[in-house]
């Protein structure tokens, strides 16, 4: 049993809890910072074949060490990097301040875990669903198993329960877990708002879920 594994996304729910407050602003996205152009690639890896090709270019998520997996993710017209959060088990942050409602702008938190050990994906993923729970307070969890870049995912929509002034609100989350011969990684992409109905975020929201890359570590 992987106990760090099934530890860590009770952290990741509460930190998802910190960035709804952290990110809601009526006048400004907090600490938002432009992503240099060298870190935008519009041309997938010859090992992403198998990733679902979308309409917007590509961030390359910056990893912490030589052996984790790369992440992309696709970065619509609008949408900004913050950096205020970012940390071992935030890998990536970013808002769109011109859908803002209810003095919120929709939010984007990438979440990046590992433990030593072969961990089967179903167990990480019930740990991932249990802390949203029980941490975060989520509820009317619905989920759907997929792959995603031919990797064991699935995705959660679910209720955000209310943080701070933000009122309850659906949420939308994306977990993969990708194994090298002894690790296991898991990765989550969360998207939320308070206008769900808003068809730009609509659009940019599955884009960016449906787009996200997990790739295996990058040769040395």
């Amino acid at each position: 049993m992987l106990h760090t594994m099934v530890i860590a996304p009770r952290t990741a729910a509460v930190l998802l809890a910190m960035a709804t407050v952290l990110m809601a602003s009526c006048t400004r996205y907090v600490d938002a910072r432009a992503v240099a152009g060298s870190d935008l690639s519009t041309v997938a890896a010859s090992d992403a074949s198998q990733c679902e090709a979308v309409d917007a270019p590509l961030t390359t998520i910056q990893a912490t060490n030589d052996d984790e997996p790369v992440m992309k993710i696709p970065q619509p017209q609008g949408w900004v990097r913050s950096t205020m959060m970012d940390s071992e088990l935030i890998r990536f942050a970013m808002g769109n301040q011109s859908l803002v409602k209810d003095a919120f702008a929709p939010t984007v938190v990438v979440t990046f875990e590992s433990a030593r050990g072969i961990e089967d994906p179903s167990v990480v993923f019930e740990a991932e669903r249990e802390s949203l729970e029980s941490i975060a307070g989520a509820t009317d969890l619905r989920v759907t198993e997929h792959t995603l870049c031919g990797l064991p995912a699935e995705t959660v929509h679910f209720q955000m329960a209310a943080v701070g002034n933000v009122a309850p609100h659906p949420a939308i989350a994306v977990f993969a877990v990708l194994h090298t011969d002894d690790m296991t990684y898991a990765t989550s992409v969360t998207v939320q708002s308070t206008d769900p109905d808003n068809p730009t975020y609509q659009r940019d929201s599955e884009m960016i879920l449906t787009g996200f890359q997990l790739l295996p570590p990058s040769p040395t």
